[in-house]
């Protein structure tokens, strides 16, 4: 008596095969079979560059609004982090301020930038630049920034 797997295999329908696949004949009556999914004709759309210059000016132009509140600070904006900071006695670089953003893959200008240099391009300004302008308007602090991912962080330090 044969057994199951032997019976398994007479039961299988014999599928004819060349040396490296299915026959050519049949391949040719579905050439992307033969060769794959077939490429897009051309390099780029106008209306793909478009589109997608859009969208990243769009994403610019919202991060710019996110961190609008480093170039322009504000005593409501700051105010009530620095009497937390008063109430925690002071201590050295606390966190004040923090503001998300993810730089695009390539900026709107056609470069690509990592986070701290998109920030700075976003705001037109060093930032460096931004903790001199900050610490102008609160005496007897010392601003800083740091970086933690894609999150601009603004600490202060009692002088």
């Amino acid at each position: 008596m044969p057994d199951m797997y032997q019976l398994m295999l007479n039961a299988m329908p014999i599928v004819p095969t060349g040396p490296t696949g299915p026959d050519p004949a049949i391949l040719m009556m579905f050439p992307s079979a033969a060769t794959g999914l077939a490429e897009p004709q051309g390099i780029v759309t106008m209306e793909e560059l478009m589109a997608s210059h859009g969208v990243i000016v769009a994403k610019e132009a919202a991060d710019v609004q996110t961190l609008s509140s480093l170039v322009h600070p504000t005593r409501d904006g700051f105010r009530p982090q620095l009497f937390q900071w008063a109430s925690a006695g002071f201590p050295d670089l606390y966190i004040i301020h923090s503001v998300s953003v993810t730089p695009p893959t390539i900026c709107s200008d056609g470069v690509t930038r990592e986070i701290g240099k998109y920030i700075e391009y976003c705001i037109e300004m060093h930032l460096g630049e931004v903790v001199e302008s900050m610490k102008s308007l609160m005496t007897g602090i010392q601003p800083s920034w740091s970086m933690d991912g894609n999150t601009l962080r603004i600490h202060v330090t009692k002088l």
